[in-house]
């Protein structure tokens, strides 16, 4: 998709470089393009209705996002927020329309992204749901430690992709060290063995 991007002379590109902690677009704000993440790693938000802040979606490098809006031509739903240093281009397309006529692969792609997407959006909030705060705190240290090895996740950010309060991931992740899941010797939570892991998801019920 990258060399699509670039190699494509009908799409406009513009090269972004947005320092950690910094938003890319803001809840409310109109959509004029999408975006692909060539390194660094982006977080998608939303505020509860109790003023908590969400942890929607993670995107890493090789990763579009901020393209739902063009489909739906709506303003953007949550916040884009680096939560590394990161190197971005932004694709500028006003509607799904024009990407559709100037680069029609990359717009089928995008909307088996939307699907996809979608797909995951029910399972996590039937997650939320219907599991407990147990299981959904161990299956965010899984998926965040499974796919974003190398970022040094808080207790505050696996509470907010987890639809859990702070502190009682603090308490829990206190038990899983004790246990021998997270390393004791680490102020930050940091799985000994993603396996361990991996089995002891499994047997919560």
């Amino acid at each position: 998709m990258l060399y699509e991007l670039t190699n494509n002379t009908h799409i406009s590109l513009s090269q972004l470089s947005v320092k950690k902690k910094k938003p890319v677009y803001r809840d409310g704000s109109s959509a004029n393009g999408f975006y692909y993440v060539k390194s660094g790693l982006v977080g998608l938000y939303q505020l509860t209705e109790s003023g908590k802040e969400s942890l929607l979606r993670i995107y890493g490098p090789g990763s579009f996002f901020g393209y739902r809006s063009l489909f739906t031509e709506q303003k953007y739903p949550a916040t884009s927020r680096t939560m590394l240093d990161s190197e971005l281009l932004k694709v500028n397309v006003n509607d799904f329309s024009e990407l559709e006529s100037i680069a029609p692969n990359i717009a089928s792609y995008l909307m088996r992204e939307v699907c996809e997407e979608l797909g995951e959006a029910e399972k996590r909030l039937m997650q939320h749901t219907s599991c407990s705060a147990i299981k959904r705190i161990v299956d965010a240290i899984y998926y965040l430690f499974t796919f974003y090895p190398s970022y040094s996740w808080t207790y505050r950010e696996i509470g907010e992709y987890s639809g859990t309060d702070t502190t009682t991931v603090i308490r829990y992740c206190k038990t899983l060290k004790q246990e021998g899941y997270l390393k004791k010797d680490s102020r930050k939570p940091i799985p000994t063995d993603m396996q361990l892991i991996a089995e002891f998801r499994q047997s919560i019920v």
